[in-house]
């Protein structure tokens, strides 16, 4: 139902004789608006590229049976699937956002200092899926060859190493536009990362 009181186009400059049309603008208030120029940029990229290696790491994780061996040998599955299916969720919510300009357009969200969230995030997650990569390559080396699963082990541990590097590519870029901000955990707030 439409509100005369609230139209969708105002006039913001009235015309005369011989000059050019008004000028209008467009209410309606939507808070997100699609941001291509983020999935070209850097980030953009290494996002796609971390959402697209931890979803295989996690694929060759979950299609293999771990579960706790009598001497511990594949006690770090667990492990390894919780930090591959976590960060994969948070970089998720992290691209949706950037991508839909939520974080720029939402009141609450705007203030935050997104290039040092960014930051931190990359840098903790790098550092958590070092960890998981060390032990599925520490779990895959306690399987011989000719057992089982041990491709699927090795692929995970690859996989695992690969997100890595790209995490660590995304908090080496995060660092640089938290500097070029200002370096302070408040710089940047509101901006796009």
């Amino acid at each position: 139902m439409e509100d005369p009181a609230f139209p969708d186009s105002v006039d913001t400059m009235s015309s005369t004789p011989g000059s050019a049309p008004p000028k209008t603008t467009t209410g309606g208030g939507s808070m997100i608006s699609f941001n291509i120029d983020y999935i070209k940029s850097i980030p953009g990229i290494l996002k796609v590229c971390e959402l697209f290696l931890g979803m295989i790491t996690w694929a060759c994780v979950a299609s293999y049976p771990y579960q706790y061996y009598v001497d511990g040998i594949g006690a770090g599955q667990h492990w390894v699937m919780f930090v591959a299916v976590t960060t994969w969720l948070i970089t998720l919510i992290l691209f949706i956002l950037f991508v839909l300009s939520v974080h720029t357009n939402v009141p609450f969200l705007s203030g935050l200092p997104w290039p040092f969230i960014e930051m931190a995030y990359n840098g903790g997650a790098s550092v958590l899926y070092f960890l998981a990569a060390c032990v599925q390559a520490g779990t895959t080396a306690t399987r011989w060859v000719y057992l089982p699963g041990y491709t699927t082990y090795a692929a995970a541990a690859a996989f695992a190493f690969f997100t890595t590097i790209a995490y660590v590519a995304d908090a080496f870029f995060a660092v640089q536009a938290w500097r070029s901000q200002g370096g302070g955990a408040a710089a940047g707030a509101g901006t796009q990362p």
